[in-house]
């Protein structure tokens, strides 16, 4: 998932947590009629709404009933294979690499000796940056070593990677290409032979480095700064002088732009000058600059990972490290957002004045027409290279005559030559946006034509093209590819194998009431709208099963047609607004889906409502306009419901806060509850961004229960790693019995990427499916790789929700007294002192006095035993990035005998650790990882309660 959002100003208030009620507890035995869900004022209750108030607790079953590729394994999109020739140094089944198949492969049947290689013609010069080579079916006959080199005619080759290797998936990343010839060499040696079940080639979205110009701090003789930039990785700049700490090179980006990461290369030419020590920062005005990555050189290829989108229009580079190798850059790859950059693209139109302010970046230049709409008229676009896509938008300045501009009838066309082109999509354009999806394919070209007329003229704002991933371009090319039938058994296997009876066992084992299961569009319908012929069997089958284990049921419908959010997560990535709001027959859609729900679901005692759309957005910026829009939508909906279902709570998302949907007195609304999702996605490493998000939640929701005094949900959220704030959440929410439901219940991402705290199992990291390449059979294979047993099981946000989950409404931590404490460690800094972690005092501090390579430890000794329960390990404020990398902590009664309590990695300048309550007199704190900078601590705070 990759939602972006903006984060409103946050107002700190202090969590007064009081009881207004006991709500009842989750249930040991299955949900009845008593157990019926109504909103009575701003609580829910039993018994149709005359019973005991109800506080729904529990999580999100995310991933499983519609894709989201962050978090569920149902795959990615490569570069188009059609057309491309395989070729190798030996063997004759070069054609297996490519295939479709896992269980197929290309091998050296021999032993690997350093001279094999595999070669890919991909018919015409095309844009790629990620290679993968999977030989996951053939265990251990991975490349020992490996280099990938392209080329323009097949014979000039110049090196893009270089790397050893120990896993049986190879993921090569280098700056972007536009090349005919990929060749990838083992270079190892084993016994092993060298295998590869599928070669696949990935664009991921990087920026066009045309379009931004370079400055260093210093530049060798021979050597510009723009060559780093330049797109040749033969051409490079470099420092001219030895690795000391200080060195730079700045790129300024001409504007702000939301980045992912940096990819910087030192080249074949200079593969031993990448920076030892480097750091990333950025900046807005070029003057104050923020840190947000650093790290240590280990080869030429240096991959930053912001962890997070960053805004900024300056990125520095540094080298802060010393070697007598020179820093050197052959190219710099900069990651952004989900679309194509648009630099480099040459466009041609109808009508040719200002075709480039439609790929300028601004909404408020455009091409038009400047005359009616007639059939024929044209604009253009040349990519440069073969690029697959999938998707085509129009966009227009919002609330401006431009919005009426849009094409009234129109056909998109392909070209890989620019000569013979191919219709890929038709339509009609729609108010404010377009979007146009068709299934992915390779081309250079692309050409949009007017098929209608009309007295308004033709306007593009913006013009963007992309490779999507997201539910509905998954269903459209499964179904491409497999049929209607197929993609379905592919989506059944994915299915029973994301969630089992198991997970319920461990669900209801928590102690949770409550499960929120969103439910893409297309479960119900076929992409032309027919309805597909028994969609009911997972839903029923979680209703059933959540009610006899005590759990109520959230039916959400977390996507719809054309898409509710610009978001991946709300099933079709797309412009502001999406493509459902502006599309009368997506909407008609909807209103049968919710009227076939209520129909199946009228009375029953086991669902806690109806979410009607999940987080609609038709505007970053919505004004009252919009506001009404949306809430026309919602009320339409509701009378749907209400005409077969009158007693069903209605939960209605307001989306990213009250002022964005209408009050209930405006259509009459009742029985509905008002739903939130409160993240701060850019701050995730920070404790006080985290903490300030929940003050400020929480502080609102009085006002909120009073005005318009109806009940409220917390569909989703994330607070990281911080367990005293997911705890100070739950008992706030409890203490007003106001729902909740973290998302998510599981998750593929990594504790080292910063996911493992979206779900309470999370970290496989199994290859996913390659939809437009994988057969169906390897399809099937990898999703079977994606069952809860194996995934890691996230103990402690287990543990935090689960003592929350019967009701408790209090959060009163109880920090214990430094008074008499002493301290011992592995080695001490200049400028720290032993007891500058433990003395109170956020001005003093200790420090390892060196970089961090695991091993380092601090001990506390409280002089007499404790309970313990937490304990929270905090970074000094002039030094955030001195956090431990990773870490592990132990205790123990005597100082002898210790026993682990906690294991994991930091996250950020403040990390609260819970542990299950000891005994302890002695805490041990081990750092594990290794970083550029020291390890310090301005204070250790230990808790005998959270």
């Amino acid at each position: 998932m990759t939602k972006r959002w903006p984060i409103a100003a946050i107002t700190v208030a202090a969590c007064v947590v009081t009881l207004v009620g006991a709500p009842i507890v989750a249930h040991a035995a299955a949900l009845g009629a008593s157990d019926f869900l109504k909103a009575s004022g701003s609580v829910l209750k039993n018994n149709s709404g005359t019973g005991s108030a109800v506080n729904l607790r529990g999580t999100n079953l995310g991933g499983w009933l519609t894709q989201e590729d962050w978090m569920s394994p149902l795959g990615e999109y490569a570069v188009d294979r059609t057309g491309w020739t395989a070729s190798a140094s030996s063997g004759a089944s070069s054609a297996s690499a490519i295939d479709g198949s896992d269980t197929t492969r290309w091998t050296t049947g021999v032993a690997q000796a350093g001279t094999e290689w595999l070669q890919m013609d991909l018919g015409a010069p095309t844009l790629f940056n990620r290679l993968s080579v999977n030989s996951t079916d053939f265990a251990g006959d991975f490349p020992r070593q490996y280099e990938v080199s392209v080329s323009t005619n097949g014979t000039t080759w110049v090196s893009v990677a270089k790397a050893t290797n120990t896993a049986d998936v190879v993921t090569a990343r280098f700056p972007a290409q536009v090349d005919r010839y990929v060749r990838i060499s083992q270079t190892g040696t084993a016994s092993s032979w060298w295998s590869v079940g599928e070669f696949n080639l990935f664009n991921d979205p990087v920026l066009f480095n045309g379009t931004s110009t370079a400055t260093a701090s210093s530049t060798g003789t021979g050597t510009t700064a723009g060559a780093a930039l330049d797109g040749v990785e033969t051409t490079s700049w470099n420092s001219g002088t030895a690795q000391v700490p200080g060195q730079t090179y700045t790129i300024d980006l001409g504007r702000n732009k939301d980045l992912d990461k940096v990819l910087f290369d030192s080249g074949a030419g200079a593969p031993n000058d990448y920076p030892r020590t480097w750091d990333v920062l950025g900046s807005t005005d070029g003057t104050n600059y923020t840190e947000i990555a650093t790290g240590y050189g280990t080869n030429r290829t240096v991959l930053a990972d912001f962890q997070g989108s960053k805004t900024v229009r300056y990125l520095r580079l540094a080298s802060n490290g010393t070697s007598a190798n020179w820093w050197t850059i052959a190219e710099v790859s900069i990651y952004s957002g989900t679309a194509l950059d648009r630099g480099g693209w040459a466009v041609s139109a109808s009508v040719p004045a200002a075709a480039a302010s439609a790929i300028d970046g601004d909404l408020t230049t455009r091409w038009t027409t400047s005359t009616a709409q007639t059939s024929g008229q044209w604009y253009q676009i040349d990519m440069g290279a073969l690029i697959t896509v999938n998707n085509v938008t129009i966009d227009t300045e919002k609330n401006s005559t431009s919005e009426q501009d849009y094409a009234r009838g129109y056909t998109l066309e392909v070209s890989r030559n620019g000569t013979t082109w191919t219709q890929v999509a038709s339509g009609v354009g729609e108010r404010k946006a377009t979007p146009i999806d068709f299934t992915a394919t390779s081309a250079r070209y692309l050409r949009m034509t007017l098929t209608a007329s009309s007295t308004s003229w033709w306007s593009i704002g913006e013009i963007t093209a992309a490779l999507y991933n997201d539910d509905y371009s998954l269903q459209e090319t499964m179904t491409g590819r497999f049929g209607a039938s197929g993609a379905q058994t592919i989506l059944d296997e994915h299915q029973n194998t994301w969630i089992t009876s198991t997970d319920l066992d461990n669900l209801q084992s928590m102690g949770i009431n409550f499960l929120r299961v969103p439910i893409g569009w297309n479960t119900f319908l076929n992409l032309d709208g027919t309805w597909k012929s028994n969609p009911w069997t997972k839903i029923d089958w979680i209703i059933n099963q959540a009610s006899a284990r005590g759990m109520y049921v959230l039916v959400d419908l977390h996507t719809v047609p054309g898409g509710g959010c610009p978001w991946g997560s709300c099933g079709r990535v797309g412009p502001n607004p999406a493509g459902f709001w502006g599309n009368s027959t997506y909407q008609t859609w909807v209103e049968n889906i919710w009227k076939a729900i209520a129909t199946r679901y009228v009375g029953n005692p086991g669902v806690a409502g109806y979410d009607l759309i999940n987080e609609p957005l038709i505007d970053y910026s919505e004004d009252a306009n919009d506001v009404t829009q949306k809430s026309d939508v919602y009320n339409t909906l509701y009378n749907d419901v209400r005409a077969i279902d009158p007693n069903h709570t209605i939960f209605l998302g307001a989306f990213f806060d009250y002022n964005a949907i209408a009050a209930p007195t405006t259509y009459g609304w009742t029985n509905v509850v008002y739903e939130l999702h409160p993240y701060d996605m850019p701050n995730s490493k920070d404790w006080t961004a985290q903490n300030n998000l929940v003050s400020n939640q929480l502080s609102a929701l009085p006002a909120k229960l009073s005005s318009p005094g109806v009940p409220v949900l917390y569909g989703e959220y994330s607070l990281y790693y911080n367990d005293d704030v997911w705890s100070r959440f739950m008992a706030g929410l409890n203490a007003l019995n106001v729902s909740w439901s973290n998302w998510s219940y599981k998750v593929r991402g990594s504790a080292t990427d910063g996911f493992s705290y979206w779900g309470f199992y999370y970290g496989n990291p199994s290859p996913v499916p390659v939809i437009n390449s994988d057969d169906s059979a390897t399809f099937i294979q990898k999703i079977d790789r994606f069952g809860t047993s194996n995934f890691t099981a996230n103990t402690r946000l287990i543990a935090d929700v689960s003592k929350y989950a019967g009701g408790l409404s209090t959060y009163a931590p109880t920090a214990i007294s430094t008074s008499g404490w002493t301290a011992t460690a592995s080695s001490t800094g200049a400028g720290g002192t032993l007891a500058g972690a433990i003395d109170g005092n956020s001005t003093t501090r200790w420090n390892s006095g060196q970089a961090q390579a695991g091993g380092e430890w601090y001990r506390i000794d409280m002089g007499s035993a404790h309970t313990v329960a937490m304990i929270t390990v905090q970074t000094p404020s002039t030094s955030l990035w001195d956090y431990p990398r990773g870490y592990t902590l132990e205790v123990s009664t005597n100082g002898t005998t210790w026993t682990t309590v906690g294991t994991g990695m930091a996250y950020g300048w403040k990390r609260p650790i819970s542990i299950t309550p000891t005994s302890a007199r002695y805490i041990r704190i081990t750092q594990t990882g290794v970083a550029p900078q020291w390890w310090s601590i301005d204070e250790v705070t230990v808790w005998s309660s959270y």
